[in-house]
């Protein structure tokens, strides 16, 4: 087919012509500018998200000491329609989401408010179309916060001749939250079964559980707090030993079976530690009993145990019970003038003052004939005590020598004088 020469003509001289070309591109352009500026300004949708949801309570609420306790983030987003340059500037501080109408809530109770949404920044000119959520679920109440102490129910087997006892890293947890939630509380409990047979000491973490009065476990909302949520439990295992206790004295007449005065109740402990500490335990002390408190006569003391370190008393027996029958022993009356100064400063002379002391002494009627001055020792020890110039009374430490059976009764005193060298 043959081109048409004549408009083939007709083109080339219309595109070689500038004014043409000159109005061509102008058309071209304001077409172009047109198209964009109807764009920017024509009419769009846009979300605007994570809006928060503005809830002012009334004073009478407030009075009441009522808060929000809502599980979920009271967030919302908004649907808004306008030109397109606008809207594209709008953002979650433009825009607050409120409830409708707060005035019913004046009490503590679940609450569900129908949502509007109302402009709050310099943008004006556009359109809010919807909200979302469109009404929202509320619980009112009170703050509470209470203090309880955790109840061991976790189970474990031990062998035989081994002690088990659970310590947990916490005693006691603090509870808050809403009121209506907090009441249900009646108890705090870890529980757990430990399958194997212990031999040796294990830890393990468990989650704190609340329960209530029927002893049934309560699933609280995340508006609790519970502080602390887990806790470790350290099951302590033990190797376990009866052993024997010993009367333990100050004081005490030499030379005699003591045992023959006394009786101990109950004469056996049972102790447990690790076996490394407990292997070489053979007794347990009690406290001294001071003889020089003691009369020929019957006694009940009470006194404390001594448990070595590392080693526990399984039984918490602390004390035992010693019943000493002193009542055939007899007593006698000596006067003592003989006395010893001990660890004086070299820098001082010193001398007892005391010219004589009348000294109680009990004993076996027997020792006590065979027994003089000379067998009791009398002696002011100064090597602890601050030493000056002048006369102080000082406590004595009497002792019985060479005769067996005896012991001294009471505390004695010397006036002792110091002077400088």
């Amino acid at each position: 087919m043959k081109k048409n020469k004549h408009s083939v003509g007709f083109l080339s001289r219309l595109f070689s012509n500038k004014i043409f070309l000159v109005i061509l591109s102008v058309v071209v352009s304001l077409n172009i500018w047109m198209n964009i500026n109807m764009s920017d300004y024509g009419e769009t949708s846009y979300v605007v998200n994570d809006i928060p949801i503005s809830i002012t309570l009334p004073d009478e609420a407030q009075d009441l000491g009522l808060e929000i306790f809502n599980s979920d983030d009271l967030v919302g987003s908004v649907t808004v329609t306008g030109n397109r340059s606008i809207i594209g500037r709008l953002d979650k501080d433009d825009i607050q989401i409120v409830p409708e109408q707060t005035d019913s809530l004046t009490s503590a109770g679940s609450y569900t408010l129908s949502l509007v949404a109302k402009k709050t920044g310099g943008i004006s000119n556009y359109t809010i179309n919807s909200v979302s959520p469109s009404a929202i679920y509320i619980k009112l109440d009170r703050t509470r916060e209470i203090t309880k102490k955790i109840t061991n129910n976790i189970n474990y087997t031990i062998p035989d001749y081994y002690y088990g006892n659970v310590f947990l890293s916490d005693d006691e947890v603090t509870i808050s939250g809403p009121e209506s939630e907090i009441k249900q509380i009646d108890s705090v409990v870890v529980s757990g079964t430990v399958k194997n047979k212990l031999t040796e000491t294990v830890k393990k973490e468990y989650k704190v559980k609340l329960l209530d009065s029927f002893g049934e476990v309560i699933n609280t909302s995340d508006a609790v707090t519970i502080t602390p949520s887990k806790v470790t439990a350290t099951i302590k295992v033990l190797q376990m030993k009866n052993v024997g206790v010993n009367i333990v004295t100050q004081g005490a007449p030499t030379g005699i079976e003591l045992s023959n005065y006394y009786s101990i109740s109950p004469s056996k402990v049972s102790v447990a530690g690790e076996s490394a500490d407990i292997a070489n335990v053979k007794l347990i002390n009690t406290d001294a009993v001071d003889f020089s408190t003691l009369q020929n006569k019957k006694y009940k003391l009470t006194q404390n145990l001594e448990f070595p370190d590392n080693c526990i008393d399984i039984n918490s027996i602390n004390t035992v019970e010693v019943n000493m029958d002193l009542s055939a022993m007899k007593k006698k009356t000596l006067t003592i003038s003989d006395f010893d100064i001990e660890g004086l400063d070299e820098a001082y002379d010193g001398e007892v003052t005391t010219s004589s002391l009348e000294v109680t002494v009990y004993g076996i009627e027997s020792q006590l004939k065979k027994l003089s001055n000379s067998n009791i020792s009398a002696v002011v020890d100064l090597t602890n005590s601050e030493v000056s110039e002048g006369s102080k009374e000082m406590a004595l430490t009497l002792t019985i020598k060479d005769v067996n059976g005896c012991w001294i009764y009471g505390s004695y005193n010397a006036v002792v004088k110091t002077s400088k060298k």
